[in-house]
C-alpha cells in the first residue's frame, strides 16, 4: 500500500541537508566563542524570505503525504547545532515562555547536533491539525544562557515570530466503533464494533443524494482499500462481504479528565476474531465514574502503520450523572485583583468556576449556576462551552427586579506575559467546543443544554470604529461566543439565550468557524435587548448576527433556529444570517428551519447598502423559512443627515432537491417619515422576483401580497408610535466617523414605550402585537422575566 510504503521509509525522523549558501547563513563573521549568547537563527518562511507560501526550499508541509513537514532554516556560523519543539498550536498560541516549557504542551523536542544540516522533516504528525514550531542555536559551551533566544514563539501577536503549519486532512476512514448506551447509574457504556465494509460505506454515503451515492461508494471502497487492511478470508476485495480488520479496543480517559476511574483492561483490550457475530461484536465496558468523558478507539495495530494511520474513528463520550442543586455564585471582588478594571467596576470573577466546569467530575452536565442579582461579575479568559450548563439570576433576584451583569471583559488592557498591561484591552467571549489536546484523537465533542437566562452582558470599555478614527484605539473584535478555527468537531444540543441584554459586542454575536464538523440541534435566542452594539468599520459590517461558516457539508447551526421577541436598535452589522455565502453541495440530512418572528428592529443595520437580514444566497434542500409579525423602523430627527439604508434578503439558489418553503407575513413598518407598503428596502426587497423571496413563488406558504412590508392604517411614523425613539447623536458625517454615531437612547426603556393614545392604541401593529410586545406594557425591562 502506498502509504504503508512511505512510512517505512520514514520510521524515525528523516533528517535532511540543504547547501550553506551566503544567503542561508546568518551571523557573524567572528566567531562564535567570542559571544556570550549565539544569534537567532529564523525559519524560512514568506515572512521572511517573500517568496510565497509555496517556496519549496522553505518551511512547508509534504502535500503528497500530508501530514509530513519539512522545516528549513537559516544557519549561525560556529554554533554547536540547533535545538527544535514543537506541538499542536492549541496549547502554543500564547507565545508564552510557559506554555513553550509545558511538556503537556510539545509533541516532541529533537537537537541537532551538525551545525552544517538546515531542514527536519517530521513525518506522521495528526491530520488535518496546527502545529507550532520554535527553533534555537545551540552554543558550544553548552551554557543555557548562551544558546540563542527561541524564534517561532511569537508572543501570542507578533505574527512574523510565529511558526506554524497545517497538516492536509486524512483520507476518508470507516467508521466502525459506536456507543449503544450508558448505564444509567454510570458505572459502565456498551461498545459496538462493526467491521462490515459494507455498513461503514452505507452509513458515509446515505446523506448524499441518490443519483450521487454510487459514485461517492466507488471512491469511498477505493479509498478503503487502499489505506485500510482487510481479513483475508477470500472476500476482502468484496465490498459486499469485506471485513476490516481490527486488532485493538482503546477506552481511557479523556484529556480534560485524566484522572477518571476505568477497568484497566480496557486501556489496551486486544480483539479477538471470535469476538465477531456477522462482522459485529459487543462490549461492555466497565468501571467507568459519573461526569467523566472517555475516548473510545478501534485499532489496527499493524506495526508497518504510523500511530496515526492505524485507527478507525473515535469517540469522545460523556458519562454524565444527575445536576444537583443549583449553585450560587456569591459576589466577591478580590481587593487586590491583577486584572485590570476588575476593582474598579466592583466585579466579581467567574474564570476558575465555570471555565473548569467542562472537566469537573464532581459536577454533571446540567449544572445550574445563579448570580447574584444587582452584581457584576467577569471572564477574563474565554471560557469553553463543551458541557451543558445553566447561567442566569438568581430567580428571587429577578422577582425584585434585579438581574446579574457579566462583563466580556472590556474593563481594561490586557497583561502580558510578564504581567504587564499592554496597549490592547482585554476582551473574552465563550468558546463553542474546545481545542484539541496533544495526543488526543480527532473526535466529536457532545455538549447538552447551554443556557443563558435574565444577565446583562457588556464590554464596557469596548471601541468601535468611530473611536478607531477618533485616535483611541482599533475598533474591538468581540463576541458574545466564537469558535476556535481549529476546534474539535461539536454537536450541541441547544443553545439557548433567554431574556438577556447585550451591549457593545462590536464585531459579531454568535460565529462559528474552522473546517471541522459544527452542529447544533437547536437555537433558541428569545426576549433580549441588543443596543449599543457596533460598529467595527466605516460599512457597518464585521460578521452577521449569527455567522455560520459554510465550511463543511455536513454542518448545521440552523437545524431548528428561533430568533424572536428580541429588539434591535440601531445595531450595525453584515446581516442578521448567515452562511458565508459559500455554494456548497450541503448532504440531505443538512435543512434550515429558520425562523425570525415577532422582533423589533429599530434602524437595524441602516449605516451602508445591502445589509440583509437574510444573507443566504445558497440554501439547502427541503429547509424553511419564516420571517413574521416583525416590526422594521427606520427613525432619525429631522436635523439627522444619516443615512437609513435597509436591506431584505438575498437568496438565490436551493441545493439538493431544489424544494423548500417559507413564510413570510405580516410585517409592519415606521419610519422618520410617511411611508408606503413595500417602500422600505432600498434593495433586496422581499416580493422581487429576483435574488429574493419573491423569485421562489412556488415555495410561498402564504400570498404574494403578504411578502409586501406594511405601514397599517394610518402610516405611522416612528415618533408617533414610541415615546423617543431617534438617535440622541444627530451631527452625523458621512466623511468623519464619531463613536455616537449608532448610540442608544440613555433610556432606552422608557424611549422605546408605546404611546398610549387611542389613536395608537388602535392601530394595527399594537392589535396585532407586531414586532417584540414588551414596548406596550408597563415595565417593558421585565417583561420577560419569567421566560
Amino acid at each position: 500500500m502506498k502509504k504503508i510504503f512511505l512510512y517505512s521509509l520514514t520510521a524515525i525522523l528523516a533528517l535532511g541537508t540543504v547547501s550553506c549558501k551566503d544567503d542561508e547563513v546568518m551571523g557573524v563573521v567572528n566567531p562564535a566563542e567570542e559571544f556570550d549568547r549565539m544569534p537567532m537563527t529564523m525559519f524560512r518562511l514568506n515572512e521572511n524570505t517573500d517568496k510565497g507560501d509555496n517556496d519549496p526550499f522553505g518551511m512547508r508541509v509534504i502535500t503528497e503525504e500530508k501530514n509530513t513537514a519539512m522545516l528549513v532554516w537559516y544557519g549561525v556560523k560556529g554554533c554547536a547545532g540547533y535545538e527544535i519543539k514543537y506541538g499542536l498550536s492549541s496549547g502554543l498560541t500564547s507565545g508564552l515562555a510557559e506554555d513553550w516549557d509545558n511538556p503537556d504542551n510539545l509533541t516532541d523536542r529533537v537537537i541537532i547536533e551538525d551545525p552544517e544540516q538546515l531542514s527536519l522533516r517530521i513525518p506522521d504528525l495528526e491530520y488535518g491539525e496546527a502545529y507550532r514550531f520554535a527553533i534555537r542555536v545551540l552554543n558550544p559551551d553548552g551554557i543555557e544562557e548562551h544558546h540563542s533566544k527561541w524564534y517561532g514563539y511569537g508572543n501570542g501577536r507578533e505574527w512574523a515570530e510565529q511558526a506554524g503549519l497545517t497538516m492536509e486532512p486524512r483520507y476518508d476512514t470507516p467508521e466502525l466503533v459506536s456507543i449503544q448506551d450508558v448505564a444509567a447509574d454510570c458505572s459502565y457504556f456498551t461498545v459496538k464494533v462493526n467491521i462490515n465494509a459494507a455498513d461503514a460505506i452505507y452509513e458515509a454515503v446515505k446523506g448524499e443524494k441518490p443519483g450521487d451515492q454510487p459514485k461517492k461508494s466507488d471512491a469511498l471502497w477505493n479509498t478503503y482499500k487502499e489505506y485500510f487492511d482487510r481479513i483475508q478470508d477470500g472476500n476482502q476485495d468484496d465490498r459486499t462481504k469485506a471485513l476490516f480488520k481490527v486488532t485493538k479496543l482503546t477506552v481511557k480517559p479523556a484529556k480534560d479528565n485524566p484522572e477518571a476511574t476505568i477497568d484497566g483492561k480496557w486501556s489496551n483490550y486486544a480483539i479477538q476474531q471470535s469476538d465477531f457475530t456477522d462482522g459485529i461484536a459487543t462490549y461492555k465496558v466497565t468501571g467507568l465514574m459519573p461526569n467523566a468523558k472517555y475516548v473510545v478507539e478501534v485499532l489496527d495495530d499493524n506495526p508497518d502503520k504510523a500511530y496515526v494511520d492505524q485507527r478507525y474513528n473515535s469517540i469522545l463520550k460523556p458519562v454524565y450523572g444527575t445536576p444537583g442543586d443549583p449553585i450560587v455564585i456569591e459576589h466577591k471582588v478580590i481587593p487586590n485583583d491583577r486584572i485590570p478594571g476588575a476593582v474598579e467596576f466592583n466585579a466579581s470573577p467567574l474564570d476558575t468556576i465555570i471555565g473548569n466546569f467542562g472537566s469537573d467530575t464532581n459536577l454533571a452536565e446540567g449544572q445550574v449556576f445563579y448570580l447574584e442579582g444587582g452584581k457584576a461579575y467577569y471572564f477574563y479568559s474565554n471560557p469553553d462551552l463543551a458541557k451543558g450548563f445553566t447561567l442566569e439570576t438568581k430567580p428571587e433576584d429577578v422577582a425584585q427586579g434585579k438581574r446579574a451583569i457579566v462583563y466580556l471583559g472590556g474593563m481594561g488592557n490586557r497583561l502580558d506575559e510578564y504581567g504587564n498591561e499592554t496597549a490592547d484591552l482585554g476582551t473574552s467571549n465563550f468558546m463553542f467546543g474546545r481545542q484539541k489536546a496533544g495526543g488526543e484523537p480527532d473526535c466529536l465533542i457532545e455538549v447538552g443544554d447551554l443556557i443563558f437566562r435574565n444577565i446583562d452582558f457588556d464590554c464596557p470599555k469596548a471601541l468601535n470604529y468611530g473611536h478607531q478614527q477618533e485616535g483611541e484605539g482599533s475598533a474591538t473584535g468581540n463576541y458574545f461566543a466564537n469558535m476556535y478555527s481549529n476546534g474539535m468537531k461539536v454537536r450541541i444540543k441547544s443553545l439557548q439565550v433567554l431574556n438577556c441584554s447585550f451591549q457593545r459586542m462590536v464585531r459579531g454575536f454568535i460565529r462559528v468557524q474552522g473546517t471541522k464538523q459544527k452542529v447544533f440541534d437547536k437555537m433558541l435566542i428569545k426576549g433580549n435587548m441588543f443596543y449599543n452594539c457596533g460598529y467595527y468599520d466605516n460599512n457597518g459590517r464585521g460578521y452577521a448576527w449569527i455567522a455560520g461558516d459554510g465550511a463543511s457539508t455536513i454542518s448545521n447551526i440552523y437545524t431548528d433556529f428561533e430568533f424572536s421577541n428580541n429588539t434591535m436598535y440601531d445595531c450595525p452589522r453584515t446581516c442578521l444570517i448567515n452562511d458565508n455565502d459559500k455554494n456548497i453541495e450541503y448532504t440531505n440530512e443538512v435543512k434550515w428551519n429558520i425562523r425570525v418572528n415577532n422582533n423589533t428592529f429599530i434602524n437595524y443595520s441602516t449605516r451602508s447598502k445591502d445589509r440583509n437580514i437574510f444573507q443566504i444566497r445558497y440554501l439547502p434542500g427541503d429547509s424553511h423559512l419564516e420571517f413574521c409579525n416583525n416590526l422594521l423602523v427606520v427613525t432619525k430627527a429631522d436635523n439627522d443627515k444619516r443615512a437609513v439604508y435597509q436591506a431584505g434578503s438575498d437568496i438565490r439558489e436551493i441545493k439538493g432537491s431544489g424544494n423548500m418553503t417559507y413564510l413570510v407575513k405580516d410585517n409592519y413598518i415606521a419610519g422618520s417619515k410617511t411611508l408606503s407598503d413595500d417602500k422600505f428596502f432600498e434593495s433586496y426587497r422581499f416580493s422581487l422576483s429576483k435574488n429574493s423571496f419573491g423569485a421562489f413563488p412556488q415555495f410561498n406558504q402564504g400570498t404574494k401580497d403578504d411578502l409586501e412590508v406594511k405601514t397599517g392604517t394610518p402610516a405611522l411614523k416612528a415618533t408617533e408610535l414610541f415615546n423617543s425613539p431617534n438617535p440622541p447623536y444627530t451631527e452625523h458625517n458621512t466623511s468623519k466617523s464619531n463613536h455616537r454615531d449608532h448610540e442608544a437612547p440613555a433610556d432606552i426603556w422608557n424611549a422605546l414605550k408605546y404611546k398610549q393614545d387611542p389613536a395608537i392604541q388602535g392601530h394595527d401593529i399594537v392589535t396585532k402585537r407586531i414586532g417584540d410586545p414588551r414596548w406596550n406594557t408597563a415595565d417593558p425591562m421585565h417583561y420577560y422575566d419569567n421566560l
